[in-house]
């Protein structure tokens, strides 16, 4: 095969002038962080721009498209060799650095009650430089807050990221920025889908990809409880490497408890108290899945330039080499432009057992 002669873009637009002394760029976007980063390195710092003016990034290998959008935080200057570092972040890190004054009462401000991605939306609406499309603001479209409002109650002093973070966490969703600047909430749990968005194969993989498979996260039983504890849930399964949850000698336990979790069933009798609001037992039954699994992990470079990221599912083809062969999800993405000429990285997470495995069962 002929070598592949590749034209490497990095265009940045800073406080909008463009830079034309750019030596290299970096960027991420992870699920779990909230919100993407960007690092570009210059020779000099710009005569014009300060923190928190516009950054603006077009690189790659020929897809050239916008690799982020986001507001400069921090200079960093180094001596030898002369340089300095534009270090960046989304917009939604402003979400971290805004809480109110005095405690918002939930049920003053939603007497009828709200879903959670109507409150992921609110309280992403008190935060300054923050914009946002309601329809990408996903969610269990559940109505919380009518047993126990005072559980979702904002705290004065508490952050609009803590506050959104504890709706994610119970809800079992994830709120994240994307590169462009669109802020999504999404759920990521249990099996990748079985149809990937795309897939990675031995001819796209550099040096240095990375995988891992264990079980010592693997459960076969999940226990849920919720506010104050009186809600309560649980949801047991099988797999081949621990057996069936619903017998004690083999249980595998998994634990969680959110205080958002108004509903559940009684432990002796399974039966539901009638409580609105999110259940115990089905939270159980969605966890179910993303624990009784073997974890699979990878860290794949690759010398492909596609607008990918996180929330897609990935066929990662590597079973000779990495041993894995099946769908994971894209946890998170990050792209590097300089020296080595493009290169982006993929981390992906995934796992699951063979179709025919029992699937979850609510413990009555």
């Amino acid at each position: 095969m002929p070598p592949l002669v590749r034209h490497v873009t990095c265009v940045v637009h800073f406080a909008g002038m463009m830079l034309t002394d750019v030596i290299g760029a970096r960027g991420q976007v992870v699920a779990d962080a909230g919100w993407p980063t960007c690092s570009v390195f210059c020779t000099a710092k710009p005569e014009d721009g300060n923190e928190e003016d516009d950054l603006d990034v077009i690189a790659g290998a020929g897809t050239n498209e916008t690799r982020f959008t986001g507001k400069v935080r921090r200079f960093r200057p180094s001596g030898f060799p002369k340089s300095i570092e534009l270090v960046a972040t989304g917009t939604l890190a402003y979400a971290n650095e805004w809480s109110p004054a005095e405690t918002l009462l939930f049920d003053e401000e939603f007497p009828s009650g709200a879903t959670d991605q109507q409150l992921v939306a609110w309280a992403l609406g008190f935060v300054p430089g923050i914009s946002y499309t309601a329809g990408d603001i996903g969610g269990t479209g559940t109505v919380l807050g009518l047993s126990e409002p005072a559980a979702f109650d904002w705290e004065a002093g508490q952050t609009a990221w803590n506050y959104i973070q504890r709706l994610d966490r119970a809800t079992l969703y994830r709120t994240f920025q994307a590169s462009d600047g669109t802020i999504w909430r999404t759920q990521m749990i249990g099996h990748p889908s079985s149809t990937p968005d795309f897939t990675l194969g031995p001819a796209d993989v550099l040096d240095g990809a990375t995988a891992s498979r264990d079980t010592e996260r693997t459960r076969n039983y999940v226990r849920v409880t919720g506010y104050q504890g009186l809600a309560w849930g649980a949801a047991s399964g099988a797999n081949d490497f621990q057996g069936p949850g619903d017998v004690a000698a083999t249980r595998h336990v998994e634990e969680f408890s959110s205080d958002l979790i108004e509903s559940g069933v009684d432990e002796e009798t399974g039966d539901w108290d009638g409580e609105d609001g999110l259940r115990a037992d089905q939270i159980a039954a969605a966890i179910l899945p993303d624990v009784n699994k073997e974890f699979v992990e990878a860290s794949v470079p690759s010398w492909r330039d596609d607008l990918n990221g996180p929330g897609q599912t990935c066929l990662l083809d590597m079973l000779a080499r990495l041993a894995v062969g099946e769908p994971m999800w894209v946890q998170s993405y990050s792209w590097e432009v300089g020296d080595q000429g493009w290169i982006a990285t993929y981390g992906m997470t995934g796992g699951g057992l063979p179709v025919e495995a029992p699937a979850a069962r609510v413990v009555v």
